[in-house]
């Protein structure tokens, strides 16, 4: 019997990933920029064969889902409501390769977020416990952010963090700004922010950050170019260096 709708449609193969054995390229170049990585993008019958793709995993660099999950275990380090103490002590203990065989209950707790995995049966801190243990330790501070550009492709943002470097990009999350400003992708570049940041961490992808919000607009004068000009005394500070008072040379 002929089809009478014409030739019978047959989808065309799609080239495979060479970086997986389990997704198309199409796939894992949209599961890398989004949080729901490449199973959320899969039919339910075909979830148990890309579940845990390492090209959008939260374990892989760069990913979105990569940068989601620091952003997540930072806003839960800094909240109000952080690990308890003893499981805390736990973590530390695993980071630290001190014996754990009593923190077995807090061990299980920390396997279920994933701030602890296990190499050859025993507990091992992942990248999520140490970036845990980090914002614990390093202070944040309250710092300009600019906005440099956006991809829209990549979904992310390079911006300028004032209190970490005035010259080093860092990558952030394009959904991030977005939702925490209510601008648009567009509206973004050349825009100032602030947020707080661990700006004495090291490298830039380890700059974090948090409570992002539109900075303050400056004052109408001074944007017309009338800054007030510092008190005398400031001034006489800032020509010898010296702001408390005293006078040069060691005397008090």
């Amino acid at each position: 019997m002929d089809e009478p709708f014409g030739p019978e449609y047959v989808r065309l193969a799609q080239p495979d990933c060479p970086r997986c054995g389990c997704c198309t390229a199409n796939l894992c170049a949209k599961g890398a920029t989004s949080v729901l990585e490449c199973f959320g993008f899969t039919s339910e019958d075909a979830r148990t064969t890309v579940q845990g793709c390492p090209c959008s995993s939260e374990e892989t660099h760069g990913t979105a889902a990569w940068r989601a999950g620091k952003l997540r275990v930072t806003m839960h380090a800094t909240a109000d409501c952080p690990l308890a103490v003893d499981v805390e002590a736990a973590l530390r203990a695993v980071a630290a390769e001190e014996d754990v065989t009593e923190h077995a209950e807090q061990i299980n707790a920390l396997s279920l977020r994933r701030y602890v995995g296990f190499e050859d049966s025993r507990p091992a801190i992942t990248e999520l416990g140490a970036t845990y243990l980090a914002a614990r330790d390093e202070p944040r501070f309250t710092t300009p952010v600019e906005v440099e550009k956006v991809d829209v492709v990549a979904k992310t943002a390079r911006v300028i963090v004032v209190g970490w470097s005035l010259t080093d990009p860092v990558t952030v999350l394009l959904d991030q700004l977005t939702s925490a400003t209510g601008l648009k992708a567009e509206e973004l570049p050349g825009r100032f922010l602030e947020a707080n940041a661990n700006c004495y961490t090291k490298h830039a992808d380890d700059v974090v950050l948090t409570d992002v919000h539109l900075a303050p607009p400056l004052p109408a004068a001074w944007i017309g170019g009338d800054v007030p000009e510092p008190a005398e005394e400031d001034q006489a500070a800032a020509e010898t260096g010296r702001v408390d008072g005293a006078p040069s040379g060691g005397e008090a």
